[in-house]
């Protein structure tokens, strides 16, 4: 198997776990986000105003966080 072929299987198992936090309820975190994006071919959201990123970040760290 090529390194490419793991690479792609590694990146397909990371998007199942995404799929499955999904389906039960998780919040996801900015990159989980970036990564659905990337595999859908979307550009990720790039977060120039320093008080938005403020509120998404605490946003995430007090709903996102997987514990």
């Amino acid at each position: 198997m090529s390194e490419q072929d793991q690479d792609f299987n590694s990146f397909q198992e990371h998007l199942e776990r995404i799929f499955k936090d999904l389906e039960n309820g998780v919040f996801l975190t900015e990159d989980e986000i970036g990564d659905l994006r990337y595999a859908c071919g979307l550009p990720s959201p790039v977060r120039k105003n320093p008080v938005l990123k403020a509120v998404f970040d605490d946003y995430s760290t007090i709903f996102g966080e997987k514990q």
